[in-house]
């Protein structure tokens, strides 16, 4: 550092930080999975495997799939697991469903642009087909099976293609429908597995035949339509308080531009760091969604040319980073200006970050506290929900796995999201709303706390019950926030928000077991678990 120095009173004030963030990160580490048990996938297949199983068996069938194009994804029956984790508790539906149940697969599509014929195989970690569909045309030429026939037809697919004995299924003969096409006869068939009852779901295997051939095949778990409907009622109050939330926000964005715009007619700000941070924050949220780009096939609609296709989701990706860098260029020329006359004694930003600024008394300061917040964040997040699943707080299990692993660049969701979040965020309900509210109100409590649930409440969408429960959560995060900016300035918060949220996607895929020697070399992933980093 050059000039200023520590006093005694920062020393004891970054010593205490220290403290308490070495104390969050060992309670995490300690109680994470008490607060937050997670749903292990067990692999025992890796993605290319999965990949050539789904071939070899769709080959087995008589199919031929050369010259067909391929994406693979892995995905998740989130009915299921939810309702799983809702009526058995978490314990009991990660025992099932990493045994007894597949929840979760490889999907592995086969297909040609421009051609209706295509083929999906769903492979389970542990190897198993867990699903076919070969779609074909409503109007191709095939048999018209009597019932008999077909059910022993579609019997015999399950023995000898999927190698199950049905002997643990009972048949379901009220469920067996025929379906008449233009040029053959389509049948379905289901079994359900004997003596199995998850609460009130039962587990159905379904086998289609079109024409002479099979169709399709399927296991799931038949979530009763009742269970089905109480649910989407409970999320909507998750989305009424996330929509609630829209309006202050709106306002505050709406007041940024207006003060950005005021300033801008008065000489007192500029355009041109907030359009230079902007761009950076676009081309990363870019390249990240370019990073994406071999999932984003796997929803290519064959009735549309695929240079259509590519183009309009270039398009997309385009216009999202955009937008998202907008979120920051709009506010940054009203905000900085507010935040220095409302704290004359801190940095300018655009001085903060460079080599003067970096090894400056402030920064360094700064660095310590978003630091050590970060970590005693995690601790107070672990704390929250173990203590308030005692009292009907209820958090979806995560997977220990992501398939932003298989990127070519998986390093770069963490930085794009990081910087995304921390910018956008920060510089709308810290560095504008706090000063722009005090100023309204005369008050500086309401000043912290307003924008603090403002912000909050906006995370309302994700799953968690009661649907109040996330806004509890990060406002209280938010209004700790507030007040390390004023004592500590902008740079903390900035800081500490991106080292959560960068963090927590890196440890994601640190943890995701099949690629961990390829992600040891990308240092992003830190202090945390996956479960927050829902929190941003």
């Amino acid at each position: 550092m050059t000039g200023d120095r520590l006093t005694g009173s920062d020393k004891r004030a970054l010593i205490l930080w220290v403290v308490a963030g070495i104390a969050g990160a060992l309670f995490a580490s300690k109680y994470y999975f008490r607060a937050f048990p997670e749903a292990s996938v067990n692999f025992q297949i890796s993605r290319e495997e999965a990949l050539a199983r789904a071939e070899k068996f769709v080959s087995g069938l008589g199919e031929n799939v050369s010259g067909y194009e391929s994406t693979i994804v892995f995905d998740v029956d989130d009915n299921a697991k939810v309702y799983l984790e809702r009526e058995l508790g978490l314990q009991q539906a990660n025992k099932l469903m990493s045994s007894e149940l597949n929840i979760w697969f490889w999907e592995v599509r086969f297909f040609k642009p421009q051609q209706e014929e295509e083929f999906r195989v769903r492979v389970s970690p542990a190897g198993q087909i867990a699903g076919y569909n070969h779609k074909i045309e409503e109007s191709r030429a095939g048999t018209s099976l009597d019932r008999a026939t077909a059910q022993s037809s579609a019997q015999n697919y399950l023995n000898a293609k999927l190698g199950l004995n049905l002997g643990g299924w009972d048949f379901l003969p009220e469920e067996a429908n025929s379906s008449k096409r233009p040029n053959r006869l389509d049948w379905a068939f289901t079994w359900e597995k004997r003596g199995f009852r998850a609460k009130d779901a039962p587990y159905r295997l379904q086998v289609t035949l079109q024409g002479d051939k099979v169709g399709g095949s399927e296991e799931f778990l038949k979530v009763p339509e009742a269970w089905e409907r109480s649910y989407q009622q409970l999320r909507s109050s998750n989305i009424l308080y996330n929509q609630i939330a829209i309006i202050p926000y709106i306002l505050f964005l709406g007041s940024a531009l207006w003060v950005g715009i005021t300033l801008t007619k008065q000489g007192q700000t500029s355009w041109g760091g907030a359009i230079k941070l902007g761009a950076v924050v676009a081309a990363l949220f870019f390249l990240m969604e370019l990073n994406q780009w071999q999932f984003e096939r796997a929803s290519y609609d064959t009735h549309e040319s695929y240079s259509s296709f590519v183009v309009l989701r270039l398009g997309i990706a385009l216009a999202s980073a955009l937008g998202t860098a907008l979120m920051v260029t709009l506010v940054l020329p009203g905000g900085e200006p507010l935040y220095r006359s409302y704290r004359p004694d801190r940095m300018q930003l655009s001085k903060a970050f460079t080599m003067r600024g970096l090894r400056s008394k402030e920064f360094f300061s700064s660095a310590v506290v978003g630091l050590t917040l970060a970590a005693a964040h995690i601790g107070f997040i672990v704390a929250f929900y173990m203590v308030g699943s005692r009292y009907g707080v209820w958090a979806p299990q995560d997977l220990n796995y992501s398939d932003t692993v298989n990127t070519t660049f998986p390093w770069i969701a963490g930085v794009a999201i990081g910087l995304m979040a921390s910018t956008s965020e920060e510089f709308l309900f810290r560095l504008f709303a706090i000063p722009f509210v005090e100023h309204m109100t005369k008050s500086r409590i309401l000043a912290v706390i307003l924008p603090a649930f403002s912000w909050s409440f906006l995370h309302s969408a994700y799953p968690q019950e009661p649907g109040y429960i996330r806004g509890i959560e990060v406002g209280i995060i938010g209004v700790v926030a507030g007040i390390v900016m004023l004592r500590w300035g902008i740079v903390a918060t900035l800081i500490w928000h991106y080292t959560v949220d960068a963090s927590l996607v890196g440890l994601l895929l640190i943890r995701a077991r099949l690629h961990l020697s390829r992600l040891l070399a990308f240092p992003i992933g830190r202090v945390a678990g996956l479960k927050l980093a829902k929190t941003f």
